[in-house]
């Protein structure tokens, strides 16, 4: 980064962080009681929607939700980003601050100090007795993956799965039958907010962690939500389908990324069984910034989503990092290392 790049970033922080001060006392002064009664009705909301194949929040207009750069450039209000999500005040604005420094200095993902302070924001296994919604079902997956990765893995026990686009933990859930079924840990990678509260609330056995995944260096991300669906992704990122099926009915909120290589240095896992990836578009940045040669990446399965040219890059990508591919289905494809 030269010299007027760096001053640039420097200058975006320190409005950033004044900013983001700024707008939080004033917003927790005057609303704490109006956002008690909105999360309360939101979250109620999660509950009875979240099996629904669409939800239709309210809509938004395009030309009403600038950038992050334009509220700045423009001299507007700091609220403006908090108005298009009820959701942006879950997320911490000095985790906010800190992940835009780390990616003003830009460090490397494995560096100590990142590594610490990941470390800090990932939540630890569950000690609480589980709670789901559906006490009886075994396989909570979409179209049985669970179930066939579990037979390609010889109904291994005791193995890790990495979730990546967890949702709430238990609807579609890839990772849940091995939790209960096999005695695996694992970790849920989650960055919509509500979504993730609703994984802390069932109590699972799985570090977890509400943020989204990066290429290499920690970032924040401009995020998509639409409504409260599976369909939410990096704006960025998501596939032509996705845009197609969100539409106008989304809102935005702005999420702190990190690599999948700092994720699991700070859990300290070295040895992955079962990576489930699932990003709305944002699968092939993932996947192509694994590190190989030092995490063991013994099973995939990735949603393609009828992408052809996607799904086929993912391929080709596997199979000449020594993995074999099992099963291509309509949404997805399978892969287990040779």
């Amino acid at each position: 980064m030269n010299c007027n790049n760096r001053i640039y970033f420097l200058i975006f922080t320190l409005l950033l962080s004044v900013l983001l001060l700024i707008y939080f006392n004033k917003y927790f002064e005057f609303n704490s009681a109006k956002v008690g009664n909105e999360e309360g009705r939101d979250e109620k909301k999660y509950e009875e929607n979240k099996s629904s194949d669409i939800e239709q929040p309210k809509q938004i207009s395009l030309d009403k939700n600038p950038s992050l750069n334009e509220i700045l450039m423009q001299d507007k209000s700091w609220s403006e980003i908090f108005k298009v999500s009820q959701q942006q005040h879950k997320i911490k604005p000095e985790i906010l601050i800190e992940t835009i420094r780390f990616m003003i200095q830009e460090v490397d993902e494995l560096d100590p100090k990142l590594i610490e302070f990941v470390k800090k924001l990932i939540a630890p296994p569950s000690n609480k007795p589980i709670n789901l919604a559906d006490k009886k079902r075994k396989d909570f997956s979409q179209s049985g993956q669970s179930i066939y990765i579990d037979e390609l893995l010889g109904k291994m026990q005791n193995g890790f799965v990495v979730e990546a686009g967890a949702l709430d933990g238990e609807t579609f859930s890839n990772s849940l039958y091995f939790e209960l079924e096999r005695n695996w840990s694992g970790i849920l990678i989650e960055p919509i907010p509500f979504a993730y509260e609703s994984i802390k609330n069932k109590n699972r056995k799985m570090y977890s962690l509400n943020a989204c995944i990066a290429r290499k260096r920690p970032l924040v991300a401009k995020f998509k939500i639409a409504g409260l669906t599976g369909l939410s992704g990096r704006d960025s990122e998501m596939s032509e389908s996705h845009q197609k099926w969100v539409g106008n009915n989304f809102q935005y909120i702005y999420v702190p990324c990190f690599s999948l290589n700092t994720i699991l240095k700070a859990i300290n896992i070295s040895k992955v069984d079962f990576f489930s990836l699932d990003l709305e578009g944002g699968e092939w940045d993932v996947l192509s910034s694994l590190d190989f040669n030092n995490i063991d990446y013994r099973s995939f399965v990735i949603e393609h989503n009828r992408d052809k040219e996607r799904r086929d890059k993912m391929t080709n990508f596997l199979l000449q990092n020594n993995y074999n591919l099992t099963l291509t289905t309509e949404l997805d494809i399978f892969f287990i290392k040779k």
